[in-house]
């Protein structure tokens, strides 16, 4: 499965790993265990394996950057996970000092009780972490989202759990601040963007970057700003 066109596996945290089709999963394995389904999962077993073909295929088709029918629901569906997945095969694109693996989606963050899901969570090549907060369409909840999730992995950071818990290993996770990176398409950014980051500490290093309208396709960063500037 894991050679078929446009099929990525992902590790999860809990041993497990992911298959999906540009974001979208259709297959999660765990030890010798096989699950499969878009909205509900189910077992599958050797009789399954062309049933699965069949599936990874056709998302392959109709979830493509060049699908005849983009309005088709299994294109439109998931948005965000289809950037992440793209935002994870061109790291380097989005900050070539970002480490290409592991990168790690839907990161648990407990702090003060409550528990948040992070985007994805990179380390860069001197040990720093950056929290990738992304949005596929314009949204105005994104820099306090961002920042209640970094503020969760500054709480972690602080008190080692990151390396303790065996996140990144062989990389020396240094001490020092996160980086906060929010990625959207550079036409997608709500207006109170800028407004809302003025009133963030300037002890906290953000980064905007804005991508080409075809980032489906490829990932093309058309702006890259630090927090409080404007883009143009």
């Amino acid at each position: 499965l894991a050679s078929l066109p446009d099929v990525e596996v992902t590790a999860n945290r809990d041993g497990s790993a992911s298959l999906s089709v540009h974001g979208l999963e259709f297959a999660r394995a765990a030890g010798d265990q096989l699950e499969f389904g878009l909205s509900r999962k189910h077992p599958a077993g050797q009789s399954h394996i062309g049933e699965l073909e069949g599936i990874a295929r056709e998302l392959s088709r109709l979830r493509s950057p060049f699908a005849a029918d983009p309005e088709n629901a299994l294109y439109r569906i998931q948005p965000e996970n289809w950037l992440a997945s793209q935002v994870r095969a061109e790291i380097r694109s989005i900050d070539p000092s970002l480490l290409p693996a592991p990168i790690y989606g839907q990161v648990p963050a407990v702090a003060g009780g409550e528990r948040g899901v992070l985007d994805l969570l990179a380390a860069d090549t001197g040990g720093g972490l950056a929290v990738l907060e992304l949005k596929a369409s314009e949204d105005i909840h994104l820099p306090l989202q961002a920042l209640d999730y970094w503020i969760r992995v500054e709480w972690h950071l602080r008190r080692g759990e990151f390396s303790r818990n065996g996140y990144f290993p062989g990389v020396v996770v240094a001490p020092r601040t996160p980086r906060l990176i929010l990625i959207a398409p550079a036409l997608d950014y709500h207006p109170t963007t800028e407004s809302v980051l003025r009133w963030f500490s300037p002890a906290i290093p953000v980064v905007r970057i804005g991508l080409g309208v075809e980032w489906r396709r490829k990932v093309q960063v058309a702006f890259r700003v630090e927090g409080r500037e404007s883009p143009c």
